[in-house]
């Protein structure tokens, strides 16, 4: 008879078991096998996670932290997971839930048929259970969100995601009384919403380099629309017929080298629209409206610079929190924002402070809604709300501030308008009001260009 302890020899037979999985061959498993060795390996991790949370739950038992001066279970198990105390506590909190309450979760936890995941969803959200709820009422709701979280009590036999389950678990009632159901939902989306706030954060840290980094935690409600904003500031712009049936070929599809931006830099180009477009009413904010209040600092060569048109050696313009901004990206800014300037000269003493002005107000907005539904670009499909009022002829050389020297363009049309790849031009096969971006040709003068105001055949925008 062996001498070998059973849980020594059940233990090593495991591992080794383990390790001849570890050393297969990927490359010599049929494709259509991946699949189901994938589901084995999440088996297996399911079943170790069940495994090591009874044992902290049998060590909590025994008070084994006692006898080797642990201060706690979650401690005594730090030198044996390498894991810290508080996830230690987490897993250890589950466990003795499972052990003491929640039966059919721990078998088919430890059966490897739910994750460790969805275990805590089904524990959190059953100690949520309304107080009026009977042990009875609650075991059946368990059984009957378990049956969600494997995949057998739904209707395609898949298992249900934790993000899914964790919304699904706020109705595990359901099937046994409604009003306890909306009891036990009220209580989750309560607490839920005091945890969230609680969670709530945003880090922002300046990389130096032009750009600024930054993480956050926000409450479902407040993410839900975040996406749903960015999702609408992102969604297909661009149709491939214009209303003739024509097709629209437009550039500024591509950025300036020629790719096409990925989900990720659309959403992270909406979110800079989006605070571009954020309301001053109401907020103890300098000025009024519904768009930015920018003071603008700009240096009296630069200026001389930009009057004289010597586009190679502009400057550049600051805002009153010290913020630099090329002057394309002023000029951008300036077609809808309250604009005050000020110009210094070579000693830092103020010239000017000008007035903030109002470029185009409401009623010429307006007006211009009549015109247009959309981005004036032809083929976009932008909804005019969202979009900034462009000067086709620059205001600083002369063009007039009215709807007939104002141009529609969403966010990202009018940064192309701005950046020095595009010339603006009207587009008059696809309307009297359409407009299209061509993009320039590399090796030629623009500066050379005729320049003619808004009602010719088009207009180049010079930044």
């Amino acid at each position: 008879m062996s001498s070998i302890p059973a849980h020594t020899r059940v233990t090593e037979a495991a591992t080794a078991s383990v390790d001849s999985l570890r050393r297969l061959d990927l490359s010599t498993v049929p494709e259509e096998r991946l699949g189901e060795l994938l589901a084995t390996a999440t088996r297996i991790e399911s079943q170790a996670a069940a495994l090591r949370g009874a044992v902290l739950a049998e060590a909590d038992r025994r008070k084994t932290a006692l006898r080797t001066a642990a201060t706690g279970t979650d401690a005594w198990a730090v030198e044996f997971t390498g894991d810290t105390r508080e996830m230690n506590a987490g897993g250890l909190r589950i466990a003795r839930l499972l052990e003491s309450k929640y039966h059919a979760t721990r078998d088919a936890f430890a059966a490897g048929r739910v994750t460790k995941a969805q275990v805590r969803v089904i524990v959190n959200a059953a100690e949520q259970a309304p107080l009026r709820a009977t042990e009875q009422q609650v075991a059946t709701a368990e059984a009957f969100i378990l049956g969600k979280a494997t995949g057998e009590g739904r209707r395609n036999g898949k298992p249900m995601d934790p993000k899914r389950l964790r919304q699904a678990a706020r109705r595990m009632f359901d099937p046994i009384d409604h009003e306890l159901a909306d009891e036990h939902e009220a209580i989750m989306l309560g607490r839920e919403s005091k945890g969230a706030e609680r969670e709530t954060y945003l880090m922002l840290s300046d990389n130096g380099d032009g750009t600024w980094s930054g993480r956050f935690t926000i409450p479902e409600l407040h993410g839900q629309l975040f996406s749903w904003v960015l999702d609408k500031l992102t969604a297909p712009r661009r149709r491939s017929t214009g209303p003739l049936g024509q097709e629209i070929l437009d550039d500024a599809a591509a950025d300036g080298d020629g790719w096409t931006l990925g989900g990720l830099e659309k959403k992270g180009r909406a979110f800079c629209e989006l605070l571009e477009h954020l309301p001053t009413t109401g907020w103890h904010l300098t000025g009024g409206g519904n768009a930015t209040t920018l003071l603008v600092r700009i240096e009296f060569d630069d200026l001389v610079r930009r009057l004289s048109d010597d586009m190679e050696r502009l400057g550049v313009g600051r805002l009153d929190n010290g913020v630099k901004l090329t002057a394309a990206h002023v000029q951008r800014l300036a077609c809808e924002a309250e604009i005050v300037p000020t110009i210094l000269n070579s000693e830092e003493a103020v010239l000017f402070h000008g007035r903030g002005q109002r470029l185009h107000d409401r009623h010429q907005r307006n007006a211009l809604a009549q015109l247009h539904d959309s981005c004036a670009i032809s083929g976009c499909q932008r909804p005019f709300a969202w979009c900034e009022i462009h000067h086709p002829y620059p205001w600083a050389a002369g063009g007039g501030t009215d709807i007939t020297n104002a141009v529609p363009l969403c966010g990202w049309h009018h940064q192309r308008a701005h950046d020095g790849d595009f010339d603006l031009r009207r587009d008059p096969p696809n309307g009297p009001h359409a407009w299209k971006l061509a993009r320039r040709k590399p090796l030629h003068d623009w500066r050379n260009m005729p320049e003619t105001a808004p009602g010719a055949g088009y207009t180049v925008v010079r930044s």
